[in-house]
């Protein structure tokens, strides 16, 4: 008796999927906190960087990793700020509202970065200082933030600025111990010591079925098929 479906199975289509194995820090130390990797210091430094009668920011923590830190900075009001928190306050965009929350960082030696600006996570190394916002929750009377910055200050001041016109909070300088910041790195934790790494000739690996997909930095996954006898990687 023929088969009433006579067509074969067709070859699965190659996709992304998800990591089941952590691999090791891959370097990019300007991209994100490597908070799989490490666990940071924290400098209990709480204090206002900017207040009008109704609204207050204020730097709740720094948190400090082994070539950059998170500023964990909370806006406080005494009425309603957003409706979803998730959505934050900070807002990077092409065309910076000035009206709206800004901050900003200033290095001893003259460097700066901004809310002001987009900053993209890039597979070189900048050569500008990196801030990058991001909204982490809270409620509608406190919203907080994660403020990424990358490098550590060296020795000397580091000025936060901040300011937010429709909150009647003018610009407003804090400076905090540079060198203070950058001494604390030492004290950042490796969780996982001698990681191995997820590189074949150059590519991240994943695997989709029997074959693996070599992921380039852009994202678009191509496929190689495994050589008999030889595992991924090899």
């Amino acid at each position: 008796m023929s088969s009433f479906f006579t067509g074969g199975p067709r070859e699965r289509p190659l996709f992304p999927v998800p990591e089941q194995e952590l691999y090791a820090f891959n370097g990019r130390h300007w991209t994100d906190p490597p908070r799989e990797y490490i666990v940071p210091a924290v400098l209990p430094w709480a204090q206002p960087l900017g207040r009008s009668e109704r609204t207050v920011v204020a730097l709740r923590a720094i948190e400090v990793w082994p070539q950059a830190l998170t500023l964990r900075v909370t806006v406080y009001s005494r009425d309603s700020l957003v409706d979803d928190p998730a959505e934050g306050l900070i807002d990077h965009r092409r065309k910076p509202d000035y009206n709206g929350l800004l901050i900003g960082v200033l290095y001893a030696d003259g460097s700066r970065a901004s809310s002001e600006t987009i900053s993209v996570p890039s597979a070189s190394e900048p050569e500008a200082p990196v801030l990058r916002a991001t909204p982490v929750g809270g409620t509608r009377f406190a919203v907080e933030h994660e403020i990424f910055l990358w490098p550590l200050p060296s020795a000397g001041p580091l000025k936060l600025v901040v300011q937010w016109t429709d909150r009647e909070i003018p610009e407003t300088r804090t400076t905090l111990d540079g060198g203070a910041i950058r001494a604390a790195a030492k004290d950042a934790a490796e969780i996982w010591p001698g990681l191995g790494k997820r590189q074949v000739n150059g590519l991240p690996v994943r695997r989709v079925g029997k074959q693996v997909a070599l992921t380039p930095d852009w994202g678009t996954p191509v496929a190689r098929a495994e050589e008999p006898g030889h595992a991924p990687g090899e």
